[in-house]
């Protein structure tokens, strides 16, 4: 005996395309939130966060259908429960500001801002304490 939240074939199909033809719509709001930890550029987008790093943390990831396992390094913040997975850019940023031990990531300030790319919504990190580079006013090119 079927349970009752479950449909046969025939009512799946007879709602998949009462679907398909704009009669009836799914709220897709369910599907939107999850119960990670992290940070989402989406919900930042167009803030700017000041935040101080309080740890930093490697994490493992395990395979999935088109990826490899991966680890990434993930930032804590001072005072915040979500932390930041860093994508490799942003380590790169880091490791050019702060150097390549984590050790003397902890304690910086870093500015969160949100970057739209072609995969979708990401983060930029700046380090906030960290002279920005002299420009030579002509360079011919």
């Amino acid at each position: 005996m079927a349970r009752p939240h479950e449909q046969t074939t025939k009512q799946w199909l007879e709602e998949y395309e009462r679907f398909t033809t704009g009669e009836i719509t799914m709220d897709m709001t369910q599907y939107s939130s999850t119960e990670s930890n992290d940070l989402k550029a989406a919900d930042f987008v167009g803030k700017n966060l000041k935040v101080k790093i309080s740890k930093v943390e490697i994490r493992s990831y395990p395979a999935k259908e088109n990826q490899a396992a991966s680890t990434k390094g993930c930032l804590h913040f001072v005072g915040k429960e979500k932390t930041l997975v860093l994508n490799k850019t942003n380590t790169k940023l880091l490791i050019a500001a702060y150097g390549k031990e984590s050790e003397g990531w902890t304690g910086k300030e870093v500015g969160l801002s949100t970057h739209e790319t072609e995969m979708g919504t990401g983060w930029v990190v700046t380090p906030l304490d960290v002279a920005p580079p002299a420009f030579d006013p002509d360079v011919g090119f």
